[in-house]
Parts: C-alpha cells; sequence; structure tokens
C-alpha cells in the first residue's frame, strides 16, 4: 500500500528532449498527425503531398522560421546550441551575449582570463565555428543579423570603408551623432533587440570601447567571402 501511494505521489517524469532535435520528432502533435495522415493519403491518390514552407517572419514572435535548419559545425568541440535556442526564440538580446561570450572562448585560455578579444586574435579565431556562429544569426533573422551583413554594408559606397559611417548606418548612433550605450540591464541598453524595429546588420555588437581594430578585424575576416554568405 505503502508504494501504490508513493507511485501516486510521485510527480510525473517527462521525457527529456534534445535541443538539436525538432521538437515535432520528440513530441508530435496532432496537427503533425494530421499532416503525416494527409502526405500518406496524397500518395495514394497521387495527390501532391503539401510542399515545404519557405523561410517566413512569424511577426507576432519576432523571430524567422528557417525552411532548414541551418548546419551546426565545429572544429575544436564548441557547444553553439545555446545560442541556436536563443535566436530561435527571438532572444536576441542573449544571443548577443552568447555571441560575445562565445568569441572570448574560441580565442583561447588568455582572451577568456582577460574577459575580452584582442583584435590581433581574430585571424586565428576557427573559421568553421565562426561560419556556424554567423549561420545561426543569419537563419533566425532572415538575414537581417550577422557579421557578413555588416561586413557587406561596410563596403558598399556611401559607407566606403568609414567605422562612423557604418556605425550611422546600422543604428549604432543617435540622432546627435554619438554612439548607443550598452547596458547590462535591457530597459536601459539604447541598442534594439526587436526583429522588426531594429536596422539592417544592428547585430551582433562588438565593443568599440578599447578602439575599432577589433571590430574592423572581424568585418575583414576571409570567412565572410564564403559563397553562403554572399547571398
Amino acid at each position: 500500500a505503502s508504494r501504490e501511494r508513493e507511485e501516486e505521489e510521485r510527480p510525473p517524469r517527462f521525457p527529456s528532449f534534445s535541443p538539436s532535435l525538432p521538437l515535432s520528432l520528440l513530441s508530435p502533435s496532432p496537427c503533425a498527425a494530421m499532416l503525416a495522415a494527409f502526405a500518406g493519403l496524397a500518395l495514394a491518390l497521387s495527390i501532391p503531398a503539401p510542399r515545404a514552407i519557405a523561410p517566413r517572419m512569424c511577426a507576432a514572435a519576432g523571430f524567422v522560421t528557417p525552411e532548414a535548419p541551418p548546419a551546426i559545425e565545429t572544429e575544436c568541440g564548441f557547444d553553439h546550441v545555446p545560442l541556436s535556442i536563443a535566436l530561435q526564440t527571438g532572444d536576441f538580446l542573449e544571443a548577443d551575449q552568447i555571441t560575445r561570450d562565445s568569441l572570448i572562448k574560441l580565442a583561447g585560455a588568455k582572451a577568456v582570463s582577460r574577459g575580452y578579444v584582442y583584435f590581433s586574435e581574430v585571424p586565428n579565431l576557427p573559421e568553421t565555428d565562426l561560419a556556424t556562429i554567423e549561420r545561426l544569426w543569419l537563419a533566425y533573422s532572415g538575414g537581417k543579423f550577422g557579421y557578413s551583413v555588416q561586413a557587406k554594408e561596410f563596403k558598399t559606397k556611401k559607407v566606403n570603408g568609414n567605422p562612423e559611417k557604418l556605425f550611422a548606418r546600422i543604428g549604432w548612433m543617435n540622432d546627435e551623432g554619438k554612439l548607443l550605450r550598452w547596458l547590462p540591464e535591457k530597459a536601459q541598453n539604447e541598442f534594439i533587440y526587436e526583429l522588426d524595429k531594429a536596422p539592417k546588420g544592428h547585430l551582433p555588437l562588438t565593443s568599440t570601447l578599447r578602439g575599432q581594430q577589433l571590430l574592423l578585424n572581424l568585418l575583414r575576416h576571409p570567412v565572410w567571402e564564403r559563397e553562403e554568405f554572399q547571398q
């Protein structure tokens, strides 16, 4: 009797899941079951099944649903899942911080110890991991945010490699021509973390408190010349 009572009082156990797997594979919804049934019926009747939905903006949620999950690759065993989750849920403030932390960790132990990346360490950042970070930003912002987006703006005729003009173009400056203030508290942070309100290329942020060379080296990194980032 005591064992039965213990079983009754024990809270229900929910299955764990891996963030890398689609939720629909882990806990099938009635909608998913209906779609599967329709696909089977369409096959039997030789009727084309519903085609995949193209990338679209979820206006209410403030994020983009890509047609296919972006490839997550690493050459050093780095965990990119936290960034992927933050971007998938439209938490661009958290994604921005995770990106800065990721660059510090990818730069090595010395960067972790001092708490920031030296501009001279940028060329040695693992290219595969930089590409993954960029791929995630592009996928879940609909191509609006990312280092490659900023790099393209940096090369436009209007900006022409001028950092101050870039800051104005991507919304890092206010109407008085001063750089926006970054503060840990979102309520006091002057940068914009809403996809529908932020200018193109607004995120991710790179600190210029120690000079502009870190940002310039990031924008000039050869990884952004990959064909997948030229679209």
